[in-house]
């Protein structure tokens, strides 16, 4: 008889495993066949609505720094406040759903349960009443109605992104989440700020809200400055909202910090005392430039009125254009002594040349005049007394090309080189284009035109004995290589035709300075309107420089429009001048080279009574000295 190779019971149990088997195995395909086709518009959304993305981290935006390193722009950081106005709505509405739900089965689980259900009322007007109610502690913290805030995302409902507000504090940023509003989060970043305000804004310039240079050396030093932002690879959910940070590929590279040649103390006095010739002379404007003499480095650079780029509603053109670059002007009878630099050059006069200027002279049908009769007059007094007959007698030796070539070559009629953004070159009339008398009105200041810079940089030029420098707004390190463009006599022999201008007898008396010795040039032009000369419009100046014996700063002041009749450049310009060159010579250190006359000099010392002789020899004259 076969017996079988189980033992009892064995099949049943295999058949149990089998039937086991068989059903797990049904379930895994049915769960299969399940997701392929029941779930699978839910899984190929789900997958979609998690990317791997690649996002950019804010660099740090390089700082801008005085010549002393004092900070003139600086990156803080700032949040803004972000939403998704479709996340929130949804969920704020989603809810209150499950809140209606949940007071139905108990109606003591919230406070709310008293009108969530309540049939009286509309179910909108029950929905709206919960939304602003879960607005309104962030409303309270943003200082907005609830009602502001409501409208301005009701209007955005559809949208995954809004900036609720931009460049809080952190801190602000962290009061509105703790409201726990659904779909609000941070942004950091960071801002600019200028600690200087509207001392440096023309110069600095501002960066739009996304730290991009729009004006002054935030825009010409903008990819400097900026560095290179990071880059890092993450995984975002479909609201935008980062799961995780997968790999960094790049990191953030903070921008490169940028020295100015600017020093904010002597920036400072330059804004203080123009203020108070703006005020005092209700002009249009008031600016003024300053050089090294032997660095070519800008000083300081104002001008009036300007505004503060801390404050968006301040970055108007009218406050924040730079006249000192941007504006050209006929520069008066502060072109004279460029003029006269240009005869002595050539060898056509010398300082001695005598000029019989009789008061007037007749060019075709036009008449050259002077404010007064000076008679005959040597070429320092043709300085001195500032005479446009004397210039125009000069211009008869002179050639045109000459005159023309040599201010070209003193930086007339060309960009200095700054780099500044709406800088202008001015206009030198071509030398074929000019007849008599418009040639000799070149020589006083009239039909060319020169901005500020451009005539300090000239002036700069004569004191440093005829050696151009190119002009600087950052800080050098090392003296630039120069290019004579006159010879060293003929710059010394201006400085004396210069320092007479200042003195006793000439025009630009009130440039005098306590401490130190002036080498300037008076100026007041006409000012063009509606293509002519006003009557009764001026543009006063003064242009110069100082030490005159050894010099160190040159120096520009524009008044524009004064009102009143004190509008000459001798009366409204040469002030501030001498103000400005005296405070700014003390902060850079240079000695005084003026010394007061006295017929006594009281010496003041400290003695040592154990170590001194007898003081009646001391202060005793006729004393002999005693070993």
């Amino acid at each position: 008889m076969a017996r079988s190779a189980f033992r009892y019971g064995g099949k049943t149990r295999r058949n149990v495993a089998l039937a086991l088997l068989g059903i797990a195995a049904l379930l895994i395909v049915a769960k299969l066949v399940f997701l392929q086709t029941v779930t699978a518009d839910f899984l190929v959304k789900e997958s979609m609505s998690r990317s791997l993305r690649i996002t950019e981290e804010d660099a740090l935006r390089g700082m801008i720094l005085d010549r002393e390193g004092e900070p003139l722009a600086i990156s803080s950081v700032i949040s803004n406040l972000v939403v998704n106005p479709r996340q929130m709505w949804a969920t704020i509405n989603g809810d209150f759903t499950r809140l209606q739900e949940k007071c139905l089965a108990k109606k003591d689980i919230s406070p709310d349960c008293d009108w969530v259900n309540d049939n009286d009322l509309d179910q909108d007007v029950r929905l709206v009443r919960y939304q602003y109610q879960r607005l309104r502690p962030a409303a309270m913290m943003l200082n907005q109605s609830v009602d502001e805030l409501y409208r301005t995302l009701d209007k955005r409902k559809n949208r995954q992104f809004y900036y609720v507000e931009r460049s809080l504090s952190p801190m602000q940023v962290d009061d509105v989440l703790s409201a726990n509003v659904p779909g609000f989060d941070r942004e950091d970043t960071y801002q600019r700020f200028y600690p200087t305000g509207a001392l440096m804004g023309q110069i600095i310039g501002y960066t739009d809200i996304d730290e991009k240079g729009q004006e002054g050396m935030e825009l010409v030093y903008n990819s400097w400055l900026a560095g290179q932002k990071g880059q890092v690879k993450v995984i975002k959910d479909r609201n935008r909202k980062t799961l995780r940070m997968v790999e960094e590929i790049r990191p953030a590279s903070p921008g490169s910090p940028l020295q100015l040649s600017i020093d904010k103390r002597i920036q400072y006095i330059m804004h203080d005392v123009l203020q108070r010739t703006l005020d005092q002379f209700s002009a249009k404007s008031a600016s003024g430039v300053m050089v090294d003499v032997k660095t070519g480095e800008v000083l300081a650079m104002v001008s009036l009125p300007t505004g503060n780029p801390n404050n968006t509603m301040e970055r108007k053109p009218e406050l924040m254009k730079n006249h000192i670059i941007t504006d050209v002007f006929e520069p008066g009878s502060t072109i004279k002594p460029i003029a006269v630099a240009a005869a002595l050059d050539a060898g056509v006069i010398t300082p001695s040349t005598r000029f019989n200027t009789n008061g007037t002279l007749r060019i075709g049908k036009n008449i050259v005049r002077d404010t007064h009769w000076y008679g005959e007059l040597d070429t320092t007094g043709v300085i001195r007394k500032s005479s446009n007959v004397g210039m125009a007698l000069i211009s008869k030796r002179l050639p045109k090309t000459a005159y023309n070539d040599f201010l070209h070559r003193m930086g007339f009629g060309r960009k200095t080189g700054v780099a500044f953004p709406g800088e202008q070159a001015g206009v030198v009339q071509p030398a074929e284009k000019l007849n008599e008398f418009g040639y000799a009105t070149t020589m006083f200041g009239y039909g060319m035109s020169a901005t500020a810079l451009q005539l300090a940089h000239a002036y700069a030029t004569l004191a440093n004995d005829g050696v151009a420098l190119p002009l600087s707004l950052l800080k050098q390190n090392m003296p630039p290589e120069g290019e004579r463009v006159l010879k060293a006599e003929t710059a010394q022999a201006l400085r004396g035709m210069l320092v007479a201008a200042v003195s006793q007898g000439g025009t630009g008396t009130r440039a005098q300075m306590p401490s130190y010795t002036v080498a300037g040039k008076t100026g007041t032009s006409h000012k063009i309107i509606d293509g002519g000369y006003a009557k009764n419009r001026y543009r006063s100046l003064f242009a110069g420089y100082a030490p005159a014996n050894n010099p160190r700063i040159a120096m520009v002041i524009v008044v524009d429009d004064p009102v009143g009749k004190a509008y000459y450049g001798g009366l409204v310009a040469a002030p501030p001048f001498a103000e400005i060159g005296e405070w700014a010579l003390n902060i850079l250190g240079v000695l005084p080279d003026k010394v007061a006359k006295s017929d006594q000099v009281k010496l003041e010392f400290e003695v040592d009574p154990d170590m001194a002789p007898d003081l009646a020899l001391i202060e005793d004259p006729s004393a002999r000295v005693v070993q």
